[in-house]
């Protein structure tokens, strides 16, 4: 393959790309521009870099939605010598963009980011478990550089369905899974599914309700419904920087999420994903529809920081599961920002072992039960 050829000359290349994406983002917020999604031969701007593996012929190739800034088969460069390419694949009627890294050959991981957030947030996930897996980031519909035409439904059931229909053309037929916030909710429809429970090998679930309500305080769905909510100056910054992350969020990495949310439509699409639904509905169908078909080994984790997640609310919800555990880890909301390496540590204990190392239903990976106050 080409990753393999041309590894010794990206790494250099790779170095100078990372250090030019902060700079220009920097300006273009400075200024108040809207984020530029041009893509221009022989440039930096935007990050990643133009360079295109010689597999295309790997998936079938579909038109990318308009706006969109990477082609089909370019390769991006997410640290320790790992190269990730984009893919942008027709399934069920909508465009999806993902992104995957390793050996195909090997076990696949498909990791399915929350909201706001899309692949790029499993990045250093990906850096550590590619080495061992193949691993899939998905563009969940209506984020990112997946479709997310006005028409198009992006509620979770819809979303799920489509997932599926991306999995067979793609043909990845079993897989280990990871989820995290929203992106949990979609994988309650995928598990839901006809013949879906069997094909996933292991399941990490984070932060997410699961079969308590959701603690208080709660994110104000009713806001999170209109476009104007996702629109606000500076979104994803107040949330990297509010009361959902304990540690400092790097620059660069906070200009590369504001990169890929700046995508048109995107607060439009999002606020659709929240439309008709509610924890309460969220909460009722995965207890019918969901929980029975969790057969698969499953890790229910969640940061003992988050303020709205107690750990107090997942000290059961292994029970209810025939291979189930709860790891409870020292970090707040965006669990896989702040400790990736938790993230692919368990997420490895899960897949190699599938919790028959772990007969302790809950168990804690340095917890401190600390709950900043909600501003």
């Amino acid at each position: 393959m080409a990753i393999t050829r041309i590894l010794s000359g990206l790494a250099s290349v790779a170095l100078v790309c990372g250090a030019a994406l902060s700079p220009a983002l920097a300006s273009a917020n400075e200024t108040g521009a809207e984020p530029s999604h041009s893509w221009t031969p022989n440039s930096y701007e935007p990050y990643p870099f133009p360079y295109y593996v010689d597999d295309t012929d790997r998936y079938p190739a579909a038109k990318p939605p308009e706006g969109t800034v990477n082609r089909h088969g370019e390769l991006e460069y997410l640290g320790e010598g790992v190269f990730g390419a984009h893919w942008f694949v027709d399934a069920g009627g909508a465009t999806w963009h993902f992104v995957s890294a390793g050996d195909r050959q090997k076990d696949v991981v498909l990791l399915i980011h929350g909201h706001p957030d899309t692949w790029y947030a499993y990045r250093h996930v990906m850096v550590d478990l590619a080495k061992d897996y193949y691993v899939i980031s998905v563009d969940t519909l209506g984020y990112g550089q997946s479709d997310k035409r006005p028409e198009l439904d992006v509620s979770y059931p819809a979303v799920a369905a489509s997932l599926v229909q991306l999995l067979d053309t793609i043909q990845v037929e079993r897989f280990n899974l990871i989820t995290h916030d929203r992106g949990s909710v979609i994988s309650d429809h995928l598990i839901a599914s006809d013949g879906m429970s069997d094909r996933i090998l292991a399941f990490l679930r984070t932060q997410q309700s699961f079969d308590q309500p959701h603690g208080i305080p709660r994110p104000d769905h009713e806001a999170m419904m209109t476009p104007e909510f996702h629109r606000g100056e500076d979104f994803m910054r107040s949330l990297y920087a509010g009361n959902y992350v304990s540690d400092e969020v790097p620059e660069e990495e906070l200009a590369r999420f504001e990169w890929e949310w700046g995508f048109v439509g995107t607060p439009e699409a999002s606020a659709r994903t929240f439309q008709g639904t509610s924890f309460e509905i969220e909460r009722e169908f995965r207890m019918a529809n969901t929980v029975p078909k969790m057969t698969m080994p499953v890790v229910i984790m969640q940061g003992s920081r988050d303020p709205a997640q107690k750990p107090e609310e997942y000290y059961r919800s292994a029970e209810l599961l025939p291979n189930g555990r709860v790891v409870i880890v020292d970090a707040n909301h965006f669990i896989h920002t702040e400790a990736p390496e938790v993230v692919a540590r368990v997420a490895r204990d899960l897949f190699r072992f599938k919790n028959s190392n772990r007969p302790d239903l809950v168990s804690f990976e340095e917890a401190q039960f600390i709950y900043p106050e909600k501003q």
